[in-house]
């Protein structure tokens, strides 16, 4: 497992607009870190910046101390789940698992008696096995997100990234997803960062959580803290007040 650091990173678009302002961020090794913040506040954007997915004005990312600003995507050992599934619909669940792994080339490339035991593994880790034969279109939407999630962690990544993962999902499937990418999480120890604007998802699931609004770091540290202490009025409104409403109406919908 490794670390990521964001070291005074900027990202100005042609245009002059700056979606992330000067972040400096530290991951650390094996932590749940979830990005939460409005639609717009710079969250995927720094995401997509660690993911090489978009250049960086200014600054430096960082991957087990080591400057990845002007690596490919390719070459930074990261896993990514997106929030569109994006699973190829002409093949099964097998071959949807075990299609990054036979693209490894070089030293790193996997005899097939390994790929059988990665899937195998895999499958019944997130409880697919019975699956495996079948096409996307034949699966629910959690276990379609169950596969993504599977073809990032088959891969052995030294960062699992998430973006939004779980949005298209019903609020009893986002709640089961949750359970489950915690447990993976504690299982394997990835270190992992993980977008999303649901303030429940981020208490529920992060170590640290990471607020921003209009590209800044507002607060940076485990849920509760952010929740009993928060750095400003921002996250006391976006936080603080969300979770008591969602508390209060609970209350009021099920008092006696």
């Amino acid at each position: 497992m490794v670390s990521v650091n964001f070291e005074n990173v900027v990202k100005r678009y042609e245009d002059g607009t700056v979606a992330v302002q000067g972040l400096d961020l530290a991951i650390e090794d094996g932590e749940f870190l979830v990005l939460l913040g409005p639609s717009g506040c710079g969250k995927s954007t720094t995401l997509r910046m660690l993911a090489g997915l978009e250049e960086i004005t200014e600054g430096d990312v960082r991957i087990d101390g080591v400057r990845v600003n002007d690596l490919p995507a390719g070459a930074r050992g990261l896993g990514m789940v997106f929030q569109s599934y994006a699973l190829y619909p002409h093949m099964n669940i097998f071959e949807n698992l075990a299609f990054g792994i036979r693209r490894f080339r070089g030293d790193a490339k996997l005899g097939e008696d390994e790929i059988l035991q990665r899937v195998e593994e895999m499958s019944i880790m997130l409880g697919l096995t019975s699956e495996l034969e079948k096409l996307p279109k034949e699966l629910s939407g959690g276990q379609r997100q169950r596969v993504a999630l599977g073809r990032a962690l088959i891969k052995r990544p030294q960062v699992l990234l998430m973006d939004e993962p779980l949005s298209n999902l019903d609020a009893e499937l986002r709640h089961q997803m949750r359970n489950e990418i915690r447990r993976l999480h504690d299982e394997l120890g990835t270190t992992t960062i993980y977008v999303t604007h649901d303030q429940i998802e981020a208490m529920t699931l992060a170590d640290r959580i990471a607020i921003m609004d209009k590209g800044v770091l507002q607060q940076h540290c485990p849920p509760l803290d952010a929740y009993n202490n928060p750095a400003n009025e921002f996250v006391e409104g976006f936080l603080v007040k969300h979770l008591n409403d969602i508390k209060e109406t609970a209350e009021t919908l099920f008092k006696d």
